[in-house]
Formats: C-alpha cells, structure tokens, sequence
C-alpha cells in the first residue's frame, strides 16, 4: 500500500508518520544559531537542508547509511567576510555544497576561494509535502539574492525529496536583475567520504580525457575510478571531457556497503565536470563538481575566453538529480 492510499484508506493518521519535515536553529558548537532543516521521508532520502547557507545540502541517509562526506569544520555559520582562502575554513561539506555566483575555484579578481554562494541566507523559505497517487514528495524553496556589482543577481531554488524512492531532484534559476551582462561562474561541489567512498567503491562516468589541474593531479589521471590509500599528500583536482552527452552521469558504487548513488545533470548549462580527491588522513575525500566552469578562477576562465556570462534581464536553469539504491554485496553488520 503507497502513502496515498495509506491516507485514503484511513490507516495512516498522520502524514509526519511517513514524510516529515522537522525546522529547528543549531544550539552548540560552530553553527549554533544557523538554520536547520531536517525531511525525513518513508523508503527514501533523509537529508539537513541549510537556509542560512543558500539551501545547500548538509549529511543525507539511505537507509540509515550515510552518505556525504563532512569536514573537520563541521556545521558552521556562513562568514562575512570571504577573502582569499577564508571559505575554506568554513566549509561544510554536506551532500552537496554550491560554489559561485560571482567565483568558481581559486581566489581572482578580488573575489575568494569559491565565491560566497553558500554563505548568503535563503529568503522566502517554504517546505511543503505533496500527496498523489504516484507518491509523496517534500519540496523545499527559497530566494537567494548576491547584491555584489555589476548587478544584483537572483537565484532561486527548489529541493524536491521523493518518498518511496532514493531520489533527491535539485532546480535552480539564476536571473542578472543588472543593467549590463554580469559573469555568473556556478559549480555543484557534491561530496563523499567513508563509508561509501572507501574501498571497494568504484566510481564510474563516460570519460572520454582527462586533464590534470597541476603536476601534483596528474597521479589521479589513472587513478580516479577507486578510493586512494589514505596518505599525506597534495589533493588532486581533475577535469574530465565528457564528450558531446547532453546528460552527465557519475556513479558511486560500493557493493560492501550495498549502495549505489547516481548523480545526473542537463549539460545544456553544465557542460564541464572537474573531480576533487584528497587523500591525506582525517580528509579521505571525493568531490564530483558538476559545472559551466574550471576550478582555476575567473581571470583564468576569462583569458581563456570560457568565462560563464549572463546577459542583463536573462534567465540560466540548471537541474540535478541524487538517485540512490540498494544492491547486492552489502556485508553483514554482526
């Protein structure tokens, strides 16, 4: 019987029961004060949403198995100020992490490490659950404004969570609200650890080359498909071509785990896919980045006449989907 039916029939008294959304302020450690959002839905995806931090994705469950990798830092309230390197300090981590509007990558042209993206606050913040016969879903919304010059940009978006279903559906729009066209790098820093991203998880997508960010990446160029062996070492960051395919597709798999999670993406709007791996303990990283830029910032971007733009007045949609399931191979826990 599907929560639809559950509802029609009179058997389920509360829809808490089996879609629930929970929203909450963090009372200790580095992000006491920040926003919370918790949805929990039955044979799904429970995920913590942050609307302090542009509605990005904070630790996600399947089956009680979790899935995001989360940084030393931890839960952190979003900084003021971001110059140079500061993002990194607060970086999160979480399921997913978005990186932008103004900067992708290494700090350039006054602007920091990654943009301030995640450290503005989501306006017009609404959670809402859908019944219909084909299932239940929990769709979180919200506004997040970037004031900087030349122009204000808009940028809303959506966070559909399946019920019945491993399936996370992310949609965004960005309009220039300026009066001349204004450069809007955008990367989705999805991000994974232990103990998905542990031997023997194979990574796998539809890689036709591969390029190195710098001499000390270029060890991965092999390498990028299995967890490296936990050492002190230079992360590595890759760019992979994924040829003329208009849907980008990564999949994590880890059979001792027993989980298989698929990240899938329009590449009309994000054509490029850069990978982030760090190896050095206490890290044990994988970062899949799909986006309509490089990680070497704007001025590189810019020189290389690739620089992401976005003309006064006008609209960019980017759509993501997180798909999990279970398969065979999952080690007893005894």
């Amino acid at each position: 019987m599907n929560i639809h039916d559950a509802l029609q029939s009179g058997r389920l008294a509360n829809l808490d029961a089996v879609a629930a959304i929970s929203e909450a302020e963090l009372t200790r450690g580095n992000g006491a004060g920040m926003r919370v959002i918790d949805v929990a839905v039955c044979n799904g995806i429970s995920v913590r949403i942050y609307p302090d931090r542009g509605l990005d994705l904070g630790q996600a469950w399947f089956q009680g198995i979790p899935l995001a990798w989360i940084s030393t830092t931890g839960e952190t309230k979003p900084l003021k100020y971001l110059e140079g390197m500061r993002w990194s300090s607060a970086f999160i981590g979480g399921l997913m992490t978005t990186s932008g509007l103004r900067n992708v990558g290494m700090p350039s042209e006054g602007h920091g490490l990654h943009g301030t993206y995640s450290h503005l606050a989501a306006q017009d913040v609404d959670a809402r659950r859908t019944v219909t016969p084909e299932g239940a879903k929990v769709e979180v919304t919200g506004v997040v404004t970037d004031p900087a010059q030349p122009g204000p940009l808009r940028h809303r978006r959506s966070i559909v969570v399946h019920a019945g279903s491993g399936r996370i559906e992310l949609a965004d729009a960005t309009e220039n609200l300026g009066d001349e066209a204004a450069a809007v790098p955008l990367l989705y820093h999805f991000n994974f650890g232990a103990p998905l991203w542990a031997p023997p998880a194979t990574l796998d997508m539809p890689v036709h080359a591969t390029r190195a960010r710098d001499p000390a990446s270029e060890a991965a160029i092999d390498t990028w498909r299995q967890p490296p062996p936990v050492t002190e070492s230079s992360e590595r960051v890759l760019e992979h071509d994924l040829g003329e395919a208009p849907v980008g597709r990564a999949v994590l798999e880890n059979t001792q785990v027993g989980l298989r999670l698929t990240i899938s993406w329009d590449r009309t709007a994000l054509p490029r896919l850069n990978q982030w791996i760090d190896p050095n303990p206490g890290m044990s990283v994988l970062g899949i980045e799909p986006a309509n830029c490089g990680t070497r910032g704007r001025a590189f971007e810019r020189n290389a006449l690739t620089l992401p733009t976005l003309p006064p007045g006008e609209t960019r949609r980017t759509r993501l989907t997180v798909d999990v399931e279970s398969v065979s191979g999952r080690a007893s826990s005894e």
